[in-house]
């Protein structure tokens, strides 16, 4: 069985122009990938200090599955509408990432209850072997957490070296401090900690019936 694969956006709008960057999000760029098949759940969230402001997670049946639609090429190459091209030339901080779920494997966002808050974590030019010391870290700092929901680690496929977690939170995670002692050598590849509220102003988090 092939892994779930994670979708992941961040960006932000200039000023003055966050009215159209929530409109092409929430009317256009959301819903054009949540109408592909491979798509199993989309959501938006705000960071709550950080950069860039906002991010958006796609969780998909698998990677391949979706690369090998051409729909799925289309809306994240060269097949953009004109607001697409527009806004991408404007947003600040754009950052794209790919992956396999690589821990548990099979999970979704909110499988485990409505997500409060959410801790990102981005590992980058990290070698494979320590992968294993990683995901030791991220567990020993969340696993027992009351607050905590479920922990997710993706390893990146266009960007190797790169690694994504997602600690979901049923509660709020703002107090939650990440230890760097369990990481061992492998923190040395942790660039990021974000902590994101539920984006509402439309979209929350979409699931397929």
């Amino acid at each position: 069985m092939n892994p779930k694969g994670l979708l992941v956006a961040m960006m932000e709008p200039p000023a003055g122009f966050e009215e159209e960057f929530q409109d092409w999000y929430d009317t256009e760029h959301v819903p054009e990938r949540m109408a592909l098949k491979e798509f199993e759940t989309g959501g938006r969230y705000v960071c709550q200090s950080g950069f860039p402001r906002y991010i958006a997670l796609y969780d998909l049946t698998s990677l391949k599955a979706a690369q090998r639609n051409p729909d799925y090429s289309k809306a994240t190459g060269q097949g953009v509408s004109n607001w697409t091209h527009r806004l991408r030339t404007k947003v600040l901080g754009r950052y794209r990432f790919t992956g396999d779920q690589i821990y548990p494997g099979q999970a979704n966002m909110g499988d485990a209850g409505p997500v409060i808050r959410l801790m990102v974590l981005r590992f980058r030019n990290a070698p494979k072997p320590a992968e294993k010391q990683m995901l030791a870290g991220l567990r020993a700092n969340f696993d027992g957490n009351p607050g905590l929901s479920q922990l997710r680690f993706f390893r990146g496929v266009e960007t190797p070296g790169e690694y994504f977690a997602i600690a979901e939170f049923k509660t709020n995670a703002d107090h939650v401090v990440v230890s760097p002692a369990p990481f061992k050598n492998s923190i040395r590849y942790l660039d990021l900690i974000n902590t994101y509220t539920p984006y509402w102003r439309q979209i929350v988090l979409r699931a397929k019936k």
